[in-house]
């Protein structure tokens, strides 16, 4: 269970797409927290006093009592070229989001680049609270604060970066951390990125101080630490499976980085 310290809230969670006008005003003020992130096309919001035109990768974060006006104006032209605005967006309660909102002391408007694992980490959410029968509070719960924490760290990472150069060095990260097992290619990378391949490994290094490949290692070795401790498949199954290419190479590198081999590591638990 969760204590009252760690209690946040999941009232309504979801996606909205507008292809026509619309326009939701809320003067007295909101009830609960408002997280909102445009994804697609464009909106206007209040922010402070004034509507402002919200564009992809604007998040906006409201707390309770602030005014709250939405506004998706529709073009004149055929339905076809009518304005379109798409966002995710939460709204939640509870003592943890005070607490999280009290330490931000920052206005409620930040432009962000949507990083596609916290995009993942919202539709779960948004599948959770659909489940009408059988929702685990917990658990959306947890993917509430995980959300909220990783919107923490790109709006870290936004305001440091000004020009974007981290955000696409954090964005080939992810790919790699998702692509780590398989046999990627740093044109893969590049690819994911939307830049040249010199472009992207300058910036990563740049970002991190290490290549992209011995990044990469590095989530390998972790992968294979991991099925070494907590399973039984045999150690050339799990140097195969976590993106080695085959075990002599896996062991060399194992055993430089740990000092023992992969066999003694098992051994000794």
């Amino acid at each position: 269970m969760t204590t009252d310290n760690a209690n946040a809230r999941v009232l309504g969670a979801g996606y909205s797409f507008h292809t026509r006008g619309y326009h939701d005003i809320q003067r007295e003020g909101l009830k609960n927290y408002l997280i909102r992130l445009q994804t697609e096309g464009q909106a206007q919001a209040l922010v402070g006093n004034q509507l402002k035109v919200i564009a992809s990768g604007d998040l906006l974060i409201y707390s309770p009592g602030q005014p709250y006006e939405l506004k998706v104006s529709a073009s004149s032209g055929s339905p076809l070229a009518q304005s379109a605005s798409g966002d995710y967006y939460v709204f939640c309660n509870g003592s943890w989001l005070d607490n999280w909102w009290a330490q931000k002391q920052q206005p409620a408007h930040f432009n962000i680049s949507p990083d596609e694992g916290l995009l993942v980490i919202w539709r779960l959410l948004i599948a959770e609270k659909r489940r009408v029968w059988d929702e685990v509070d917990e658990i959306s719960s947890n993917l509430l604060r995980s959300l909220c924490l990783g919107l923490d760290r790109l709006i870290l990472t936004s305001s440091q970066d000004p020009k974007g150069t981290a955000v696409v060095a954090y964005k080939v990260k992810h790919f790699v951390e998702q692509n780590a097992t398989t046999n990627f290619s740093l044109e893969d990378a590049a690819r994911y990125a939307g830049l040249s391949v010199s472009r992207v490994v300058h910036l990563f290094k740049a970002t991190f101080g290490q290549t992209i490949i011995e990044y990469a290692i590095d989530v390998r070795l972790a992968i294979a630490c991991e099925r070494i401790r907590l399973t039984t498949m045999p150690l050339e199954q799990i140097a195969e499976t976590s993106g080695f290419r085959n075990y002599s190479y896996f062991s060399r590198i194992f055993r430089s980085r740990y000092k023992v081999s992969p066999r003694q590591f098992r051994i000794q638990g």
